[in-house]
């Protein structure tokens, strides 16, 4: 779970919640979001999408922290214009932790 947690600070916010907030909060078009922030944030996504291939959840048989503090920015990554229908572990899982967790839309 640690290790997951790590990941999500060091190789996955920094990219999809910096692309999210450049498009969403400050207007930028996908065409001027630096590349590699859009490059990392897909590989982000990706790495997650093979990491859940066939799992229900990050680590074990049921709903962790690495779960919950995952999904925060990853349910948003349409946001940073990327689609979760083209990771679809990750839209099958963001699925399942919100149906566990009484999460809103934020928007």
């Amino acid at each position: 779970m640690f290790e997951w947690l790590f990941w999500e600070q060091y190789s996955h916010e920094p990219y999809v919640a910096v692309a999210r907030f450049q498009m969403r909060y400050l207007g930028k078009p996908r065409g001027e979001v630096e590349p590699k922030i859009l490059q990392r944030a897909d590989s982000a996504l990706r790495r997650l999408d093979d990491h859940l291939a066939g799992r229900e959840f990050l680590v074990g048989a049921g709903l962790t922290l690495a779960d919950i503090a995952l999904v925060a920015y990853t349910r948003m990554a349409a946001d940073g214009g990327f689609s979760l229908g083209d990771y679809p572990a990750v839209e099958a899982w963001v699925g399942r932790v919100e149906a566990e967790l009484p999460i809103r839309d934020p928007r």
